[in-house]
């Protein structure tokens, strides 16, 4: 033991030795390794001291709360309203007195709790995240303050030659000597990025809660805390339970802090945030995702312009009819007669005759497809395509009352048959148009001109590619709904030219008016007066007496056309009255079949609830429409009474089963269902069926 002792002594001895020895050297390395500490720390807690010497003033002529933003779109509908938001999400522009206490208190607690302390940039902040980054030996913490971080909402794209640290600290510097701590926090609350597409608190509060900032609780405040540093991934929209354990810790960082006692974080846990049912929101979506296109292409002049800041624009929505159109849609496909037919999708539009959309529905559910099948779907439109051909034909002198033999018809071997192989023998032209028979539709195509059936279809407003082949008179070119449903809107307007639109007037943020529709004095007239009302006395006896039965509505007239495509891919019914024109598409988005569903079934019946909602309070008035000559009845063709049973669209027995009808429909059913059940002796089993390939058979 005493051995080992001497040789630790020893050892001792020479270490020390050592050291005497070479001092110099050593204190060298203890000044350098001072200095390398030092140094930085004492420009570090300097730094803000020598940026608020330097920073320039800020420009305060700019807009802050728009600058380097996207452009913010604010809807108003007809009754100017706001109805939705595009773009930049962005609520109203709050002070802090506006908002609740703890709203800029959770901020602040879980950002920069020395906001107040610091000149824009905290070396305290950056040592204590650098330390807690070698602790966790991955970055957890950024120590950005308040400042550099709306600095960097502001001029992040701006052109800059220092690195990113240091151009970051320069603008928050700038900030600090140009603006009040107030003024920062405002513009910070009021442009922070929070997800979905939302800017400021009160955007994020409408997007998340649909209220505004000023209405939030405390864990809804909490709740917005915690999207500042990844939004998307902490969406309460995506992960509702784990936003709410978020918000908690929020709640217990602001007690810590002292901007909430520890009662209220206990009751605002027990009370979690949960985000608002967008059901009615989203439904409008597809509306105002087509209204910014439009808005966009109208105030920039076609792109000449460059556009920034907010816009508001007023549209021609009607909260009401879109509701109902939302609902419809949602009930229908969604029901059990409807998933059994095998129908997923739907699109509707309304808009009144003068072209204004009042409503459009591209989908049944766009938080799962925001594919607007009302503007980008091209589906062939059947039958519903009919009209063109007997415009063609009343323009070229034929009579909506005279007759044509239903005989056999071949067209290089094409030969197009009627529903179930069925024969009508000799019937007007009105009739034929009424029960959608094929054959005398493509004979008639034929004898007008092809070209000519294709020429009327687009002076109606098509503008898709049509292709002049035999075929085109059973509706095989495809079309969009709002394409289809615009073409009926000139039927509607009495034969005169429509262009659909949905935007009125965009305002600029400082109210200027960027762009106003101005309507048409004297709107062109594309259809003859005379061949219109023929027209019109045709498209009226589909719905009082054809395929379209099932959209009568029995107190005022309306007119329109079915459409069905090759084995039931896809349905249609699109008509109007004298004040609304609908258009219903009802198929796959796969281009499946259906199971017997016609135009005559559901799109029917979807028109008319949709249809009964937005004639509800408006005067019945009856279509401008010829009468039948030499008292000719719509329905005195020689045909038999069971006619309606074999139309190849027809609803009477040939309608899938739609459980939770709505009331009014179910009254309809009371009123005439029996009626022509006994009339016509139809059930279920006798239904028929299309036996042959070619469409609207």
């Amino acid at each position: 033991m005493g051995r080992i002792w001497d040789g630790f002594l020893r050892g001792a001895d020479a270490f020390g030795g050592w050291i005497i020895a070479r001092k110099s050297h050593l204190l060298k390395v203890a000044v350098w390794g001072v200095g390398i500490v030092t140094i930085p720390l004492l420009a570090l807690f300097l730094l803000p001291t020598i940026l608020a010497v330097i920073a320039p003033p800020l420009d305060l002529n700019q807009d802050l709360y728009a600058l380097n933003r996207p452009v913010a779109f604010t809807f108003l509908d007809a009754n100017n309203k706001v109805v939705g938001r595009r773009g930049a999400a962005v609520g109203d522009r709050l002070t802090l007195e506006e908002m609740p206490a703890y709203l800029p208190a959770a901020f602040i607690a879980m950002e920069d709790r020395r906001f107040y302390s610091h000149h824009g940039v905290d070396p305290r902040g950056i040592v204590r995240a650098m330390a807690a980054n070698l602790r966790a030996r991955h970055t957890v913490a950024g120590g950005s303050t308040i400042t550099e971080q709306t600095a960097k909402i502001l001029f992040t794209n701006q052109e800059r030659t220092f690195t990113r640290r240091f151009k970051t600290e320069m603008d928050a510097a700038v900030l600090e000597k140009s603006l009040s701590k107030k003024q920062i926090l405002e513009l910070y609350l009021n442009r922070i990025y929070l997800g979905s597409a939302a800017y400021g608190v009160d955007g994020a509060a409408r997007v998340y809660f649909g209220k505004s900032a000023r209405d939030l609780s405390l864990s809804e405040a909490a709740m917005l805390a915690t999207l500042t540093r990844a939004p998307s991934v902490f969406s309460p929209r995506r992960d509702l339970a784990a936003a709410q354990e978020r918000a908690n810790v929020v709640l217990a960082t602001m007690v810590e802090t002292g901007a909430i006692t520890q009662a209220q974080a206990d009751d605002a846990a027990a009370h979690p945030a949960v985000v608002a049912d967008h059901a009615q929101v989203d439904a409008r979506n597809y509306y105002l995702d087509a209204a910014r296109e439009e808005a966009l292409k109208v105030a920039s002049n076609n792109g000449q312009q460059q556009l920034s800041g907010d816009l508001t624009v007023h549209t021609t929505l009607e909260p009401k009819i879109q509701e109902a159109a939302r609902r419809t849609a949602r009930d229908t496909i969604n029901g059990k007669g409807a998933q059994k037919a095998n129908v997923h999708e739907t699109a509707i539009v309304v808009m009144k005759p003068d072209g204004a959309v009042s409503a459009m529905i591209g989908g049944v559910d766009y938080t799962e497809s925001t594919f607007n099948r009302a503007i980008q779907a091209h589906r062939q439109p059947g039958s519903a395509f009919k009209p063109f051909v007997y415009l063609a034909a009343l323009e070229s002198g034929l009579s909506p009352w005279e007759t044509r033999d239903d005989n056999p018809i071949s067209i290089n071997g094409w030969t197009p048959t009627n529903f179930g192989g069925r024969s009508y023998g000799t019937i007007t032209l009105a009739n034929a148009m009424a029960h959608s028979v094929n054959t005398i539709a493509v004979q008639v195509a034929q004898e007008v001109g092809v070209d000519q059936v294709v020429e009327a279809a687009k002076r109606c407003g098509i503008t898709s590619k049509l292709e002049p082949n035999a075929s085109i008179a059973l509706g095989t070119s495809e079309v969009t709904p709002l394409e289809l449903t615009s073409a009926y809107a000139v039927f509607a307007s009495g034969g005169l030219k429509v262009h659909p639109y949905m935007v009125t007037q965009v305002n600029g943020a400082d109210g200027r008016v960027l762009y106003k529709r101005q309507a048409p004095s004297e709107p062109e007239r594309v259809i003859a007066d005379h061949v219109m009302k023929d027209l019109m006395a045709m498209l009226y006896g589909v719905v009082s007496h054809g395929t379209g039965f099932s959209a009568n509505l029995y107190d005022r007239e309306a007119g329109g056309k079915t459409g069905t495509t090759q084995d039931y891919h896809d349905a249609w019914f699109v008509g109007f009255t004298t004040d609304y024109v609908t258009g219903v598409w009802v198929g796959n988005d796969d281009s499946s079949p259906m199971k017997g569903v016609t135009g005559g079934t559901i799109p029917a019946t979807m028109w008319k609830s949709v249809m009964k909602v937005a004639e509800a309070g408006l005067p019945p008035k009856g279509l401008d429409r010829s009468p039948p000559e030499d008292n000719m009845a719509l329905d005195d063709s020689g045909m038999t009474t069971t006619t309606l049973t074999h139309d190849d669209e027809a609803a009477i027995n040939n309608t899938p089963h739609l459980e939770q009808q709505p009331a009014d429909q179910q009254k309809d059913k009371k009123k005439t269902g029996s009626f022509f059940n006994w009339l016509f002796g139809g059930d279920d089993a006798n239904k028929p069926r299309n036996s042959n390939g070619d469409s609207e058979q």
